[in-house]
């Protein structure tokens, strides 16, 4: 096949085709600890019924993951020539997320506890010796799937859902302050996961759905809705289909 011809566009077509372009500032994220997570952090004053929402809102820079695919060099199959195949998918070793700390210092409580949980580090106080030592729980007990949402300011059409298999926290970096100017204090999270599930899907007003009662819809139940919000209120259904 030959290669393509060059062709005229007027202005007022190329605007129309090139000039609709994803903005990075429009997301969500959903942040959900299993259940033997979430009773350990309510045991120390993290309700993440009532204060998971808002640390969520907190995210202030997060990555759509990325993946590759590892090759076999395969050299003189055919004389001269060397090819590459494919043999497994990789994904990033880790997802960064990025969340302003708030006053009450929710979000570092949130992922501090989580590792304390994971590391059984129950009580603060038996730690204080020096012969302290640590056990560990088992994964099924700290690991979750959490989600990513990436729509678009007029909210209603193509969106994209993120869930990350088997996820918790591995590390927090450090948080440098200083009296130097006041900045805004910043939570670095890296989260570790199997591997991600990428779904595509349409979110649709909900008066142009007929008999429905449901804030929306995520097709296969295998995770939670990413409700379309605007001024802060629900308004749209969102439907995917796996890929």
């Amino acid at each position: 096949m030959p290669a393509p011809r060059p062709n005229a566009i007027k202005t007022s077509h190329l605007k129309s085709r090139i000039l609709n372009i994803a903005q990075t500032s429009v997301y969500q994220v959903k942040l959900q600890p299993p259940p033997s997570v979430s009773g350990f952090l309510s045991s120390r004053g993290f309700n993440y019924g009532l204060d998971g929402e808002n640390m969520e809102l907190l995210c202030s820079e997060t990555s759509l993951p990325g993946t590759f695919l590892r090759t076999h060099t395969v050299e003189n199959d055919y004389h001269g020539v060397t090819e590459k195949m494919a043999y497994r998918r990789d994904y990033d070793d880790t997802l960064n997320m990025t969340f302003y700390v708030d006053r009450g210092y929710k979000v570092i409580e949130f992922f501090e506890g989580w590792i304390d949980f994971i590391a059984g580090q129950y009580d603060p106080r038996a730690f204080k010796s020096r012969a302290a030592n640590y056990r560990f729980n088992y994964p099924d007990t700290y690991r979750s799937d959490i989600f990513i949402s990436k729509f678009e300011k007029d909210v209603y059409g193509p969106s994209l859902g993120y869930t990350f298999i088997g996820a918790f926290p591995v590390n927090i970096t450090s948080m440098p302050v200083s009296y130097d100017g006041s900045e805004l204090l910043k939570c670095n999270v890296g989260i570790s996961y199997i591997r991600y599930i990428r779904d595509t899907g349409t979110v649709i007003p909900l008066d142009s759905v007929p008999d429905i009662n449901l804030q929306g819809v995520f097709n296969g139940g295998s995770g939670p809705v990413f409700q379309s919000a605007q001024a802060g209120q629900n308004q749209g259904v969102t439907r995917r289909q796996p890929r």
